[in-house]
């Protein structure tokens, strides 16, 4: 059933996009919300799709999870493609990130990170409501089509100097074509040699039929006939999915305007939805100038994965349920298939999960935890950390595991990693050497997640007893560099070592000192605090 307003958002963001969208729908908005509006056994990604298509409008809620959120970043692509107005509501006070930007920069945002939320959600509801159905709630006007005119003194008026006007545009164009019979007839007819070759050129019989064109005329189409570079196919559209029902292999031509814009999911093989000219120019078949291109429809996949190719950035995409792709497409290369950017770009991806990743792909992207890592992490990039390739790339195995309370960075084979707090789903590598004996590391703070239990039990790195800002004596704010205040506060050495961290009450003042050669600093108040055994 359709839907006024898709509600996307990053899962740590639930709670807020259940309130948003309980209030939206009590006020008149119908919302297509994950996972309440997934049907059971159905395939989680085309049930996204269906539910973008399906609704009018897209509700982005925009916070810090929302900004690497590979998921919400996809949605809001989806939508942008298909049209679909994008409604920002920025529940926390944050800026959307560039890959966010490209989509909202033009788009009126509500700010709703002040509680409680519920006072900004009228008007979130009077906009959705305003652009479906017109002001007040009134239905969209009907589109306006020509009507006969209305006969007044001035429209009288106005008819015969107007009929007079196509009277003499009828007499000229019947004496235009007098005068065209009249030369046609005036024209000798072919023979001989001359009507034998005019026969082979304009497909006529031997049988002395007169030639249907000119001699121009049989060129054209000799021309047309050979190829559809000649000007026999049609321009494209600017996706095959417009129609799944289009005879296949389905031939058109490419402007190189088309060829040089829209968005394109997947490498050889496409989506459907993908901007289909830019798709062909990342498969090689043309050039940036367009041309001519056959196009042949594919059953769905698992799994698309993008690369750059020609110029052209392809992104990931998890299940979908047509293709294209191109003939003429050169064959890939045997083994492995790419990887995609990270694992968490399909939850519905098998594990263990085996694919190759370029040189490129090893050297970029953010990653999150140390052996196990979250799955929305660079996954290439989290196997160059993890020992199991080099920054060359190569073929790795990916593993899903459940997700973890705390992932702790690290910087190991030249890639820093980082800290994050609780995430629902976790990848780690065949091949990865096993971590050491006793505690795990430690988190840069402990205020990394207010959510963990403590006493806590970690260990520091000589590195990090090495580096980071600490506020108190004794007693820090939660957010001081931990390893370093237990060396300020003369738990372990400069060499590191395990600790025990306890959370502690915030403070109304936080006073700095110098030990250990280390100065911690003074501070106000604080909410949460940590003090080590």
């Amino acid at each position: 059933m359709a839907k006024l307003a898709f509600i996307s958002y990053a899962s740590e963001d639930e709670p807020t996009a259940t309130t948003i969208s309980a209030y939206l729908e009590r006020n008149g908005v119908s919302c297509w919300i994950a996972p309440r509006d997934v049907r059971p056994g159905s395939d989680y990604g085309s049930e996204i799709i269906d539910g973008i298509e399906s609704s009018a409008v897209l509700v982005l809620l925009l916070s810090e999870h929302a900004n690497s959120s590979t998921f919400v970043k996809r949605e809001v692509e989806r939508a942008v493609s298909k049209g679909k107005p994008i409604f920002p509501v920025r529940v926390r006070e944050v800026v959307p990130s560039k890959s966010l930007e490209l989509f909202v920069s033009s788009a009126e945002w509500i700010d709703a990170w002040h509680p409680p939320i519920e006072q900004y959600l009228d008007r979130l509801a009077d906009s959705i409501r305003t652009f479906v159905h017109g002001p007040s709630g009134s239905p969209p006007p009907p589109v306006a089509l020509p009507s006969p005119p209305i006969r007044t003194a001035r429209s009288a008026g106005l008819q015969r100097p107007m009929m007079i006007v196509l009277g003499l545009a009828v007499i000229v164009l019947a004496v235009l074509l007098a005068r065209s019979l009249l030369r046609n007839a005036a024209e000798p007819r072919s023979t001989g040699a001359a009507s034998s070759s005019s026969a082979q050129a304009g497909g006529i019989s031997s049988a002395g039929s007169p030639a249907s064109e000119s001699g121009a005329g049989s060129a054209r189409t000799e021309a047309g006939a050979g190829s559809p570079d000649a000007g026999g196919a049609g321009p494209c559209p600017g996706s095959l999915s417009i129609n799944r029902d289009l005879p296949m292999p389905f031939t058109c031509r490419c402007s190189p305007e088309a060829s040089q814009r829209g968005a394109v999911w997947g490498t050889d093989v496409y989506t459907d939805d993908s901007a289909m000219c830019h798709a062909a120019l990342h498969a090689g078949v043309i050039t940036p100038q367009g041309g001519p291109i056959t196009v042949l429809r594919r059953a769905g996949r698992l799994l698309y994965v993008g690369s750059t190719r020609n110029g052209v950035a392809s992104n990931d995409f998890p299940a979908f349920p047509s293709s294209i792709e191109f003939k003429g497409t050169p064959p890939p290369p045997s083994g492995p298939d790419l990887c995609p950017a990270s694992f968490g770009v399909s939850r519905e991806l098998p594990s263990p999960f085996t694919c190759r990743c370029s040189s490129e792909a090893a050297q970029r992207g953010a990653v999150w935890g140390t052996d196990v890592y979250t799955d929305d992490s660079s996954m290439c990039h989290a196997a160059v950390h993890a020992g199991v390739i080099t920054s060359q790339g190569g073929v790795i195995t990916a593993l899903r595991s459940a997700g973890r309370p705390l992932y702790v960075g690290s910087s190991r084979h030249g890639v820093g990693s980082n800290d994050y707090a609780a995430f629902p789903s976790s990848v780690e590598f065949q091949g990865t050497a096993p971590p050491p004996p006793g505690p795990g590391l430690c988190p840069a703070t402990l205020g990394i997640s207010r959510e963990l239990a403590t006493p806590f039990t970690c260990r520091c790195t000589p590195e990090a007893t090495q580096r980071g800002a600490i506020w108190g004596t004794d007693v820090y704010t939660d957010d001081s560099a931990m390893c370093r205040a237990a060396f300020h506060a003369g738990r372990i050495p400069l060499t590191g070592g395990t600790i025990t961290a306890v959370r502690a009450e915030g403070r109304a003042l936080y006073v700095g000192s110098t030990r250990n050669g280390v100065a911690s600093n003074d501070f106000g108040a604080f909410p949460s605090s940590v003090t080590f055994r």
